[in-house]
């Protein structure tokens, strides 16, 4: 049988010609930013632009606003070197951006690129490389682009695929990266007045054909809310509506997990077996999927039928993996501690902070950067056990439980190894901090 597909009535044409879309006013972006509130007395933005229409007028929107207070902005262009044109259109667009007056920096997708998945992969990519030049550069915030046209296309596309509240809340007004905020304050802005925001002022934007390209799902969705202004409407509605209940349901998930749940600073949870078997499924799902994200170090929540799959097995005393986290049920609670596989190969260090895992940020102090020169960032294996003494090992790092070492990043220079402790004050120049990429509360929505 075919997939049954959630089907858009038509609106009937009106008797009067449809008004034109009205450019953005400075005083409507204003009341947008004013939702991200408080930011420092001169901010300082930087601006995810891919030079469509949604990027540059968000650029220029943000550019008035930051000049208004006394601030700067930096435009980010992501060149993921997908299409042969790709690097003369990010050049395009940082030369429309100068003539603006926009300091503008290109980023580029190193390395092989997947066959499959490249959307996501693309994504991934891209979010990594924004929130990486943000952490360097001490950019608190990240705006981007998403609009409501976008926001309605999520919807449907989660519909389809059976998401759960979350899913269906859409996309988040701001989320908590790695080393910023991301901000998404166009959200309640059709595209269209966006592109009305561009013509007033005579700029011009690059069209990606990917956008059109029919293979792509969110491609069909985009033309059947092309058809149905009303059903595009109401699907905004109802993505708020859910961005209502989600609220309340994270902030319910805090505090159950400040009540029965520790998190190490070595990166590992353990949380109370009965009350998390007593507490309501809802709540108990969403304690599991950010255990998982938290302690795996992923981007991105578990898909929800994965985390009922997981449930199952906890309620039956079995132990289980996901997401990188691995859930050992224990008397008197649950341990969850970094899986043992795919941890990252060993990296040699440099001056700066590295994000390590999606877990761990490491810094070498400036003073120590000759005498660590070489120094490798790599993971507990057999073959570091044979070669590092059990004598030589910190007495810390040998009362850990033995499922934990494997995801603590130790460090290797020359021959000789270190094991900093992560959040102590003696590590002499190396500072460990366990910062996954998503907290395991507080750190806003999970759905990006």
């Amino acid at each position: 049988m075919a997939e049954e597909r959630l089907r858009l009535s038509s609106r009937p044409p009106d008797m009067h010609p449809p008004k034109r879309p009205a450019p953005i006013t400075a005083d409507e972006f204003d009341q947008a930013m004013t939702a991200f509130a408080p930011f420092e007395c001169t901010p300082h933005l930087a601006v995810a632009v891919s030079g469509g229409a949604d990027s540059m007028a968000l650029v220029v929107l943000a550019h008035d606003w930051v000049r208004q207070r006394g601030g700067r902005i930096d435009a980010l262009i992501v060149d993921h070197g997908l299409r042969a044109a790709s690097a003369n259109e990010a050049a395009l667009t940082a030369e429309r951006l100068k003539a603006l007056g926009v300091d503008a920096h290109i980023l580029q997708w190193q390395g092989p690129k997947p066959v499959n998945g490249i959307q996501a992969a693309a994504r991934r990519t891209r979010y990594a490389l924004l929130d990486g030049w943000c952490r360097t550069n001490g950019v608190l915030h990240l705006a981007v682009a998403h609009h409501a046209d976008d926001q309605a296309e999520t919807f449907m596309m989660r519909v389809r695929r059976g998401s759960g509240p979350d899913g269906l809340a859409a996309m988040a007004p701001v989320r908590t990266l790695a080393a910023c905020r991301l901000l998404r304050p166009l959200l309640d802005f059709p595209k269209s007045r966006l592109c009305a925001t561009l013509q007033a002022r005579g700029i011009g934007w690059v069209e990606d054909p990917s956008n059109s390209d029919p293979k792509y799902a969110r491609t069909a969705i985009r033309r059947e809310l092309a058809d149905s202004i009303d059903a595009a409407a109401g699907v905004l509605i109802a993505t708020r509506r859910f961005a209502r209940a989600r609220h309340a349901l994270e902030t319910e998930t805090a505090r159950w997990l400040a009540a029965h749940a520790t998190l190490d600073r070595t990166g590992y949870m353990v949380c109370d077996t009965r009350a998390l078997a007593g507490t309501s499924a809802e709540i108990r799902l969403r304690v599991l999927s950010r255990a998982a994200q938290c302690i795996g170090g992923k981007a991105y929540a578990p898909e929800i039928a994965a985390v009922e799959r997981l449930d199952a097995k906890l309620l039956a005393g079995q132990g289980a993996t996901l997401g990188g986290a691995h859930f050992d049920p224990r008397p008197g609670g649950i341990g969850v501690f970094r899986e043992a596989r795919n941890l990252p190969a060993p990296t040699v260090l440099g001056p700066g902070a590295h994000h390590w895992d999606g877990r761990y940020v490491i810094a070498l102090a400036g003073e120590m950067a000759g005498e660590m020169a070489g120094a490798t960032v790599l993971p507990w294996t057999a073959e570091v056990a044979d070669a590092w003494p059990k004598s030589a090992r910190p007495v810390w790092f040998r009362s850990l439980p033995a499922k934990v070492r494997p995801g603590v990043p130790l460090i290797r220079i020359g021959a000789g190894y270190l094991a900093p402790r992560p959040g102590s004050i003696e590590n002499n120049g190396i500072s460990v901090h366990f910062a996954p990429t998503m907290p395991l509360s507080g750190g806003g929505f999970t759905v990006a």
